[in-house]
């Protein structure tokens, strides 16, 4: 069952007609549209936090597991991207040298549910890596995706040929005399 979201709009500022005469008229206006706007945004936390101490309640329900992960091997580094989980507030990605994610190598947060794609830079090396993600709503975990591997290819390892001759013929360092406290 999901929630229909609740939009709740500030009171737009009142007309306020200026000055010295109509001063204290405007400044009881902005003390009361002042108050008001308190009121809102107070009864607007407290609902937050409401929503947040029940999403986080032991019976709260895990979101679903993450689909379609798939990891692509570029040159430096693992690039991963999965479905997006609705309502999720984030993910986590464990990241192990093995099939059988038993030799963890690391885990990511991703705290943008709204972000369903990270990438790993492991450097100029060939390495190979499976992959999990969890997603997360409040402190409930869903079950991880299944693991997917991939290796990840080496930067070019050719190199430049040196120039055949400097562009110009370096100089002979100057050498200036010895000096002592008495002469210059």
């Amino acid at each position: 069952m999901s929630r229909a979201p609740t939009i709740q709009r500030l009171p737009n500022p009142p007309q306020l007609r200026g000055g010295l005469p109509n001063y204290e008229s405007d400044m009881k206006m902005m003390h009361e549209h002042v108050t008001t706007m308190t009121t809102i945004l107070n009864q607007a936390v407290q609902n937050l936090q409401n929503r947040v101490n029940t999403i986080q309640q032991v019976g709260a329900n895990a979101p679903p597991p993450v689909t379609g992960l798939a990891v692509e091997g570029k040159q430096g580094l693992f690039s991963l991207t999965w479905n997006r989980i609705h309502n999720a507030d984030g993910y986590v990605i464990v990241h192990a040298s093995d099939t059988a994610m038993k030799q963890i190598v690391g885990r990511y947060n991703i705290p943008d549910g709204n972000q369903p794609l990270h990438q790993i830079p492991v450097g100029n090396a060939a390495v190979s890596g499976s992959f999990q993600v969890y997603a997360y709503q409040g402190n409930q975990y869903s079950d991880p995706s299944p693991a997917v591997s991939a290796t990840t290819a080496i930067l070019s390892t050719s190199t430049e040929a040196a120039p055949k001759t400097p562009p110009i013929r370096p100089l002979q360092p100057k050498v200036s005399g010895v000096r002592n406290g008495t002469t210059l």
